[in-house]
């Protein structure tokens, strides 16, 4: 081979990888995109890809399983962007997984095959962090403008580079989902860049997937709730709980709304039936009434608010009403960060006191999300504020987002049966870690839970053996009643452990602000373990 052969090739080779996904670049870590108006880094993921593509007839599928089809699904595109797009056939997503650390070389070649197959849209990288292993680029991106008057300007920008506006947020209308199409020079990721770098909009960013978002560790039980009442279950230490049978001779929580916005609550659970408020919001659907897509929230709610009665467990406020927000909670989807942030503000502006939230992942740092809990945290209950709670993470380590993105979030971690930051040595022997640091506010129990879970063969038990705790005295062991289990753990359950507290609060006192109820819990929460405490009053 000649030298000016070579040089063609090569530079041929450059212009393929500098093409390929739609104009996405291999420059290592100037992969970002910006959160607060500071750029957040990433790296290219080679071995995954996002495929975006119309119909799913099994010949087209059959052609994606050729280059290592994880998963797919039908997209949620409105009947508006697919006229937009001239599109009479439903769209799907897929997640290829190309192979395992594969070269930049192989990379480029599979991607260029996998463009020519029939109907395929938009094909987008997969990226990693400190945090994630896999961060997949779905083909959306979202746009908040500075004022209504500039949706004609937001028009005119996403025509000039071939995006197509998806649709305008009902709750808080200057955030805009925009598209990539077949004919966008660029991917989500860069066009997110290209609108704020502008200077045009007052933010912009990509619709990140992540790995799973959930802070949980995989009356007839009433006595193994130490959380309630410890009398040294789990080889712990009595009185380390939340005093919630004293509070319940004052109050038992009536008159107080709180939102779980999770996987959906099972609505018909005969320990939570009766407290379940009339309306209910699934994020997935933009519809109601929500609808259960995971045993989580049904295992969070009980904890806040199942009924007190003779059987099962009961919950902190056992007298509140809950309200069902669900989602899948998994990250690893397209407009997760819009879902998540219509969930807060259906809740907010559906009259939830109170919004409980045992999720987070520190890649899923949004704006948008943000504006949400701001807008709840400002102008829920009429002006007075909710009281939005999230769980500090499981990670060991320093609180993760969102709980650490706003200093009006209470912010909850988990605490063991002696009184200890749950930790991977603490006296419960489970191993894992309650995340810590200047954003935490306070912890609650979070550990060997006993809850309400689905009915039937749904749920944690059908799948988990007996547990008799740590050497210590043994808990109920009784399944023959599968409505419940006695060893959720995570932060997940400390969270609505602090919920349930705040409807307690609120149902004495409805006039409290929401900075007035964090304030409270903050400032009256036992001091245990030896740590340095300070409260800052609202």
């Amino acid at each position: 081979m000649n030298k000016i052969e070579f040089m063609r090739k090569y530079l041929i080779f450059l212009i393929v990888i500098l093409t390929f996904t739609n104009g996405f670049s291999q420059n290592g870590s100037k992969h970002y995109y910006y959160y607060n108006n500071e750029k957040k880094y990433l790296e290219l993921n080679s071995d995954y890809v996002f495929v975006s593509f119309t119909g799913s007839d099994a010949k087209q599928i059959n052609e994606l399983r050729k280059f290592g089809l994880t998963k797919y699904q039908k997209e949620s595109a409105s009947s508006k962007l697919k006229q937009k797009l001239n599109e009479i056939e439903d769209f799907y997503w897929a997640e290829i997984k190309l192979g395992e650390n594969i070269s930049i070389e192989s990379y480029t070649q599979k991607i260029s095959e996998l463009k020519k197959v029939e109907n395929i849209k938009v094909v987008s990288p997969y990226f990693k962090s400190a945090n994630s292993k896999k961060i997949g680029l779905s083909n959306s991106f979202y746009v908040k403008i500075k004022t209504l008057s500039d949706t004609l300007l937001l028009q005119q920008y996403a025509k000039r580079h071939n995006a197509v506006i998806d649709n305008q947020d009902t709750f808080m209308p200057l955030w805009f989902t925009l598209s990539c199409t077949k004919n966008t020079s660029m991917n989500a990721l860069e066009l997110a860049n290209k609108f704020y770098e502008s200077g045009m909009f007052q933010y912009a960013e990509p619709d990140l997937m992540l790995d799973n978002i959930l802070n949980s560790v995989d009356d007839t039980y009433f006595t193994n709730q130490w959380g309630l009442r410890n009398t040294g279950q789990y080889q712990g230490t009595s009185g380390i709980d939340i005093k919630a049978l004293e509070a319940w001779n004052m109050s038992i929580g009536s008159g107080v709304n709180v939102a779980v916005v999770d996987h959906g609550i099972q609505l018909d659970h005969p320990d939570l039936q009766a407290n379940i408020h009339s309306l209910s919001y699934d994020t997935e659907n933009d519809s109601s009434p929500s609808i259960v897509r995971g045993d989580h929230a049904t295992a969070c709610a009980g904890i806040i608010g199942a009924i007190g009665n003779t059987a099962g467990i009961r919950g902190v406020s056992p007298n509140c009403k809950l309200m069902s927000v669900s989602s899948t909670l998994d990250l690893m989807t397209p407009d997760i960060r819009k879902k998540m942030a219509k969930g807060i503000n259906w809740a907010t502006q559906n009259g939830a006191h109170i919004i409980s939230n045992s999720w987070g992942h520190n890649d899923l740092t949004s704006n948008y999300i943000d504006d949400a809990i701001t807008n709840a945290i400002t102008n829920g209950r009429n002006g007075l504020g909710c009281v939005v709670i999230f769980a500090s993470g499981n990670d060991n380590g320093q609180v993760n987002y969102p709980a650490n993105s706003n200093p009006n979030i209470l912010t909850v971690g988990a605490i063991s049966p002696c009184g200890q930051r749950k930790n991977p040595s603490s006296c419960d022997g489970e191993n894992w870690g309650s995340n810590y640091g200047p954003t935490l506010d306070v912890v609650a129990p979070g550990v060997l839970i006993s809850t309400t879970d689905r009915t039937s063969s749904n749920g944690y038990n059908p799948s988990m053996p007996i547990h008799t705790g740590n050497g210590g005295n043994k808990v109920t062991s009784d399944y023959s009643n599968m409505d419940y289990t006695v060893w959720f753990n995570g932060t997940s359950a400390a969270c609505p452990h602090v919920a349930g507290v705040a409807a307690l609060i609120l149902s004495v006192n409805p006039s409290l602000t929401g900075q007035q109820v964090r304030d409270i819990i903050e400032q009256t929460a036992q001091k245990v373990g030896g740590y340095p405490y300070s409260t800052t009053p609202g």
